[in-house]
């Protein structure tokens, strides 16, 4: 026979009164105080003999509200009778009789001239011409009055305008001769005239100390003075005897060593770090009774 191991926490003592958590217990019905109001409490149906006996509580009692015979009717169960009232259009600020004229308003048109109704047909009617005089002796009429008028049109004595024979030609029968003039363009057109300096145009800023621009010219060598400090310059090395006279000199003296621990770890890596015990930074076990509840921690 196996025995289930149970939980521990479900061991706990519970009250029998109020709701019970376990679903083996069954939590019995209980009572308590209404919080509806009175009013809401007298309005509950019960009985038609109950209802009988409170006849008129619910009646809002002498405080009707009646209402008047004229105007309209609150009471679907009167009907409102038709009345008259006031209109709330505009007035007509317009003469109503402007698309009616009346007696010697009608504009009665003229017979001569143009007619605007399509009804009647306009008459042809002469007018006065805007033609010079010149121009109407001009006007072609037949072949015999042509002939009386030969000559008229053709310029007289020294009034020929004579082409020279130089230059364009506007007459179509004689061709114009080639001919020569002075540019337009602008000088230095071309990029490469632009870049090409003219007589005493050429700057002479060459100077033979310095570093020289031209690669067919070798640019010298050139002292200068050093930037470094006389600390750092004492530190150069430039023999074997300047080295013994500075012997020493970087040495650390009396109490400028920095001595170092023996115990922890060794930087040097000439000392071996021993081994070091410490504190363990693991959680603590909480053992087999960490869910078990101890004296004093039931709830009955």
């Amino acid at each position: 026979m196996t025995m289930s191991k149970e939980d521990p926490s479900t061991k706990m003592l519970r009250s029998g009164f109020g709701n019970q958590v376990r679903s083996d217990n069954s939590t019995n019905p209980a009572y308590g105080f209404g919080s509806q109001h009175r009013d809401a409490y007298l309005k509950l149906y019960l009985s038609q003999e109950q209802s009988k006996a409170m006849n008129g509580n619910n009646s809002q009692g002498p405080v009707y509200k009646t209402f008047g015979g004229l105007g309209p009717q609150p009471d679907s169960r009167y009907i409102s009778q038709p009345a008259s009232g006031f209109g709330t259009s505009t007035r007509q600020t317009k003469d109503s009789r402007v698309g009616y004229p009346g007696p010697g308003a009608y504009t009665q048109e003229g017979s001569i001239g143009p007619m605007v109704e399509s009804k009647r047909e306009t008459l042809p009617r002469p007018v006065f011409g805007t033609a010079t005089r010149d121009q109407q002796s001009k006007v072609w009429l037949d072949d015999e009055l042509m002939k009386t008028y030969n000559g008229r049109g053709s310029p007289g004595p020294c009034t020929y305008t004579t082409g020279g024979g130089l230059g364009k030609m506007p007459d179509s029968k004689y061709p114009s001769q080639p001919a020569w003039r002075q540019g337009t363009s602008e000088r230095f057109r071309h990029k490469e005239d632009k870049d090409m300096p003219g007589v005493g145009a050429y700057t002479m800023n060459v100077n033979a100390i310095g570093k020289q621009m031209q690669s067919s010219k070798q640019t010298l060598p050139s002292a200068k003075i050093g930037t470094s400090d006389r600390d750092a310059a004492k530190k150069v090395f430039i023999s074997k005897e300047h080295e013994k006279a500075s012997f020493g000199l970087f040495s650390p003296g009396p109490v400028t060593g920095v001595s170092v621990n023996s115990f922890g770890n060794q930087t040097s890596s000439a000392k071996k770090t021993n081994p070091s015990w410490g504190f363990g930074t693991g959680k603590r076990d909480k053992g087999n009774g960490g869910e078990s509840p101890g004296p004093g921690t039931y709830w009955a």
